[in-house]
């Protein structure tokens, strides 16, 4: 049980922080036992359901129709099909990297990559139907572990120009059809447990208080910084692998 909450933990420190929570579950979980995917999975619902309480004002704006808020089904339509294509054709291969430190380890650096890249951004566009798709493509890397979704999808909005507090909201949204997805990827291998539960609500928690401090760090222009980490624990992984 105890192993189960701190991976809970790391789950929340990591979904919305641009340091791959799938990479760090993997690799704690990999080092103390075998990873289990659909445990991993319901660490998810349990980050998704923070960000619908997070986001309830623009997720009413969505599935009333607002006016100004139509164009965004659209896009995060758009933004969605490369992830849920390259993970349904893809499901095996990107399951088999999670039992290998030199994927994650290799993902975690080029997650290190893009984020510094971002460092000079400059808002100079809107979101539309091109910039859309591309953050979609971005989001299809993150699937395998050690490739942050937020960093992947916070990244390539500022590098495309967007404004820094829509990219971070439409990061949040496209978070919920991929977990949906993922979970019914997984639900075949659906169990109960006491610990998968309480498990579940740490996870809750602490993925709220983790999106209010993502927000205000992105607002800062200090989304960057999580580079530096992202190469620390790359090269950390790789001479674990190595060595």
């Amino acid at each position: 049980m105890l192993e189960e909450i701190i991976l809970a933990i790391i789950q929340a420190a990591t979904e919305f922080l641009p340091v791959s929570s799938s990479g760090h579950l993997a690799l704690v979980s990999g080092l103390i036992s075998q990873p289990n995917l659909f445990f991993f999975t319901a660490l998810h619902i349990a980050s998704l359901i923070a960000v619908l309480i997070f986001m309830r004002k623009e997720i009413y704006s969505l599935i009333t129709f607002e006016r100004r808020y139509r164009k965004m089904w659209i896009y995060l339509i758009i933004a969605t099909i490369p992830a849920g294509l390259f993970g349904y054709f893809f499901h095996s291969f990107i399951e088999s990297t999670f039992s290998s430190l030199l994927y994650i380890g290799l993902s975690f650096i080029f997650t290190g990559l893009i984020l510094l890249s971002t460092r000079n951004s400059k808002v100079y566009s809107k979101l539309n139907f091109g910039n859309s798709l591309g953050i979609g493509f971005f989001q299809a890397l993150s699937l395998f572990p050690g490739v942050s979704r937020s960093g992947m999808t916070i990244s390539s909005g500022l590098l495309f120009g967007i404004e820094r507090e829509k990219t971070v909201k439409f990061s949040f949204l496209l978070f919920i059809p991929l977990s949906i997805g993922a979970f019914i990827l997984e639900s075949g291998n659906f169990y109960f447990s006491w610990s998968l539960l309480i498990s579940f609500f740490i996870c809750l928690i602490f993925s709220l208080i983790f999106l209010v401090f993502l927000v205000e760090v992105v607002r800062k222009r200090k989304f960057w910084l999580f580079s530096i980490y992202c190469f620390i624990i790359g090269l950390l992984t790789l001479a674990i692998y190595f060595f």
